[in-house]
């Protein structure tokens, strides 16, 4: 493979940006057709980079790829002559994370409509994105993403370790045919987030972050497996055809939530502290918002073989009418199998919709609570067509219970600790239930 090293186009380590030598290393490199662009060791400072099909942008041991703190060096894509970005004005309605050009979807490392690329790392590379500050971003603090591609085919992403991306580390969306490999996650807020993405494998990750480990919806043929999903928010905030998560342990993070944050802590890009969420909220929350149409139903998930600890609640599927993450196709299916889910200490919910009810199976569990919390219930449930506890222990509870708030549907407790089932309001289960009633004030 041909190789073009960023040191020969001019690039140095330096406190100014070298963003220009690196696009040229980059650019040369796509219009010679294709090959590898070498970050060697050092501290390499830059703000946007477009990366192009063909290209493998390869980090050395010792590299590390530092964004600017300036959320204003991440238009460049916008002057773009080899591939040019058509800058469509956005309608009015569609969210700014559904837009492409947006400024929500600014990156470190951005592509549109590539194939054949990657970004591969030898161990002991980094790329940083400083939590770079932006004032008009999402929850008016967060910055730009790490790594945004859109409607692109065959990336290969693998070997580097990520931190403290301003946004989401890897925003991906409309694209197919996707490996993320050996990467390391570490701050910053959602690890990998797909939106109508088909056959992603996403394997032997670690992740220790702040906010969503593996998230999006209406992604078809997903595999996650041989993952640590270490997490202030959910390990998987997901929805989709054909998703399995496999072989995973998931715990408490050792960064936050960045939202918790003092204003004077994101401008700076300060790290969480001890005030910040650390805890697992649920192994799985189902989403799917209107940012995307499902083209498939959603169903047909499984998490299986995977350990979670210290976790608020068992599961949630919350399509109740009151979620913005979770308000556009219901989910139909979902399995946990062989998993052990410890340490609950609130109550999660499994609640569908009326013409599309939900069949939630929970085979060969061990799942225990908190010994404060052993009278919570341990599911609220609603519009169900079936519940299935098969080969379940349930440790803890003084008497472990779903209240059900709907007619309709079978609760099956096949060879598991007995469950006390409990018919009430709508209104007593979001009692129980209260987590995320309030949608998010932002339009992203």
């Amino acid at each position: 493979m041909k190789e073009w090293n960023i040191l020969d186009f001019g690039a140095k380590c330096s406190d100014a940006l070298q963003t220009r030598p690196i696009q040229e290393a980059i650019d040369s490199c796509y219009l010679a057709g294709g090959g590898r662009v070498v970050i060697p060791c050092g501290v390499f400072r830059t703000g946007g980079l477009r990366i192009r099909s063909g290209v493998e942008l390869y980090l050395e041991s010792g590299a590390i790829l530092q964004g600017s703190r300036d959320y204003r060096d991440y238009f460049g894509f916008t002057q773009d002559r080899i591939e040019p970005v058509e800058m469509k004005e956005k309608p009015e309605g569609v969210c700014a994370s559904a837009w492409p050009t947006s400024r929500w979807c600014n990156a470190l490392i951005r592509a549109f409509d590539a194939h054949d690329f990657s970004v591969v790392g030898e161990k002991g590379s980094y790329i940083d994105g400083v939590n770079c500050y932006d004032p008009l971003g999402e929850q008016k603090f967060r910055g730009p993403h790490g790594i945004c591609f859109w409607r692109c085919r065959d990336i290969h992403l693998e070997g580097y370790t990520f931190m403290h991306s301003a946004n989401w580390c890897h925003a991906i969306f409309e694209s197919r045919n996707i490996t993320v490999r050996n990467v390391i996650f570490l701050g910053g807020h959602d690890g990998v987030d797909l939106r109508t993405c088909d056959n992603v494998l996403v394997e032997n990750c670690s992740f220790n972050i702040g906010d969503d480990c593996i998230a999006g919806f209406d992604n078809n043929d997903v595999t996650v497996r041989n993952c640590v999903l270490n997490t202030g928010c959910h390990a998987i905030r997901f929805g989709g055809n054909n998703v399995v998560f496999e072989n995973c342990t998931s715990g408490d993070s050792g960064f936050g939530h960045r939202r918790s944050l003092p204003d004077e802590a994101k401008i700076n890009g300060w790290l969480t502290n001890a005030t910040s969420r650390h805890v697992v909220q649920a192994p799985f929350s189902y989403y799917c918002d209107h940012r995307a149409t499902p083209r498939r139903t959603p169903e047909q998930i499984t998490i299986r073989n995977s350990t979670f600890s210290n976790c608020c609640e068992l599961i949630r599927v919350e399509y109740d009418g009151l979620h913005q993450w979770c308000c556009n196709r219901p989910l139909r299916q979902i399995t946990y199998e062989n998993c052990s889910v410890e340490g609950l200490y609130q109550t999660g919910m499994v609640w569908s919709d009326e013409n599309e009810r939900i069949t939630c199976h929970f085979k060969n569990l061990h799942i225990s609570c908190r010994e404060d919390c052993k009278h919570l219930p341990l599911l609220v449930a609603g519009n169900f067509d079936r519940l299935i506890f098969e080969d379940c222990v349930i440790e803890g509870y003084a008497s472990p219970t779903v209240l059900i708030g709907t007619d309709g549907g079978t609760v099956e407790v096949i060879r598991s600790t007995p469950i006390t089932l409990k018919r009430v309001s709508f209104e007593e289960c979001l009692e129980a239930h209260p987590h995320g009633i309030v949608p998010h004030p932002l339009n992203v």
